[in-house]
Formats: C-alpha cells, structure tokens, sequence
C-alpha cells in the first residue's frame, strides 16, 4: 500500500509544509512505505511550464535529495508518492509517479492479473513491471480514444471492472493544468487551503500567515492519503472522482453504473 500526495494552486508554493512540517508529515509515512519515493512538479520558465520528475528507489526518509527538493521546490503542481512495492522489484523504472504525453500519474492499490491489461495495449513499450504503469497506460489510452478526460477514465475502470480486474486503483493525475483524484480501495482525502501558504519570492524567514499582510493570498488544493494537518479535511467517497480545474474551481463526482454522477453539494468555486 502507498502514500499519495498531491497540490494544485493559483500561483507557486512552497511545499515544506505539510510534506515535512505538517501534524503527520507525509515524510514519516516512509519509514513504512520505503520501496522509493518521487515527486512529479510544474516549473515555470520564461516562455513555458516544463514538467519534472525526480523519483529513487529507496525511503524517503533517508534520502537526503528527497528533503533538501522540498525545502527549495516551489510550484504551482505536485504529485508526490511513496511506494511500498507490491508488484515489480525495487527499482528505479518501478517507482512513482510515471510520465507520459504530458501527464503525470501516481497509483496507490495493487490491481490482480495486471499483465492482462497488456492486450489492451498494442504496441506500448513499458519501462517496468508494474500493474500502476499499465494501469496510467489504459488511462491514457481511453482518455485519447473518447476525446474527454472524464469520460476516458469512466471507460478505463469500467473496463477494468467489467473484466475483473479486482483490487484497489486509487490514482492522482495531472495535465498540467487540472488534479485528478480517484478513490477505490483505499483512503483519499482533500482540504482547500487559502494561506498560510510560502509564494515564489516571498521569504520563508519573513514569510506572515496573516492574509492581510502576505504579498498574495495564494489558494490551493492538497489531496492526500493520509490527513497531514489540523485543517478541516474532507473524505473523498468511494468510487468517486475528484476534478480540480484550472480556476481552481473543485468538482467531485461520483462513478456508478458505467456513468459519472456529479455531487453537487461537493461543488464548489475557490
């Protein structure tokens, strides 16, 4: 079973907290799930965003690079996992979160006869062995197919339970500009924060949570498989897809029957 962690916000961050200062600090849970960590993030340049993904195979905890990236990253987006390996040996290729056609994906589960997805697959080169990256490849491949991101990730669980595939597929994934979240199987919760948060050159040592006297009331939206701080933490539901779009703006919506069913009172605008 793995950790997930995931951020979205209307300018860049700070990640420090709550990844290593938080009440539970997403870095402790390494010390369980310690077959690798990777953070897939948005770096802004001059003229573009480029996408980044630092991942090793070994704990959190010890890995030196994985703290000294948080205390300088600052982004806008952020997929953040910790793998306890299920399928796949500990290793470089296995370890999340995985990048391809310009998205990012982090899986927590284990889906069972993951090799059989392959079939839906021609001509797919895969890096490792694992159900999650077969499992973002089917996504990808159903997103592309129905020209709709919503309606390609229905398709891919859909076919996935049609056929049997049991066992837990709890993902995030990002295009850059909106968060995906889906819960089956295992834990994800969310909180929207509007500050303290630290922005793109803004002190840390002068850095003030009162929204008044901050440069910027920067909003954000944290996804998380664990509830890392004292903030007010909503549960996703089970089978439920959560949609952060690039206003910011929160969707969460239910999968039931081979259709998506908004939950309306899960709306709402930042």
């Amino acid at each position: 079973m793995c950790r997930l962690f995931g951020l979205i916000a209307d300018s860049p961050v700070s990640l420090e907290n709550p990844i290593l200062k938080g009440i539970r600090p997403f870095i402790e849970l390494s010390h369980r799930h310690h077959d690798g960590w990777g953070i897939g993030y948005l770096y802004s340049g001059l003229d573009r965003k480029y996408t980044y993904i630092v991942k090793a195979p070994m704990p959190a905890y010890k890995d030196k690079r994985f703290s000294n990236l948080i205390k300088h990253l600052v982004s806008p987006l952020a997929i953040a996992h910790l793998r306890d390996a299920k399928y796949g040996e500990v290793a470089f290729q296995n370890t999340h979160p995985f990048y391809a056609k310009g998205w990012i994906f982090a899986h927590n589960g284990a889906i069972e006869n993951y090799r059989d997805i392959e079939l839906e697959l021609a001509g797919v080169k895969f890096e490792g062995e694992t159900d999650s990256e077969r499992y973002f490849h089917l996504l990808l491949s159903r997103i592309k197919r129905e020209g709709d991101v919503e309606q390609g990730i229905l398709s891919a669980i859909q076919w996935l339970e049609v056929n049997h595939f049991d066992g837990a597929k709890n993902f995030l994934m990002s295009d850059g500009r909106h968060l995906y979240a889906y819960r089956n199987g295992r834990d994800l919760f969310y909180v929207v924060r509007e500050v303290p948060f630290i922005t793109a050159g803004y002190s840390k040592d002068t850095a003030v949570p009162d929204p008044v006297a901050a440069p910027k009331a920067t909003k954000a939206v944290i996804v998380a498989s664990e509830i890392l701080t004292d903030e007010d933490w909503l549960e996703i539901p089970e089978d439920h897809l959560l949609e952060v779009d690039e206003n910011l703006r929160v969707t969460v919506k239910s999968v039931v029957d081979g259709a998506i069913i908004c939950c309306n009172h899960l709306s709402y605008n930042l």
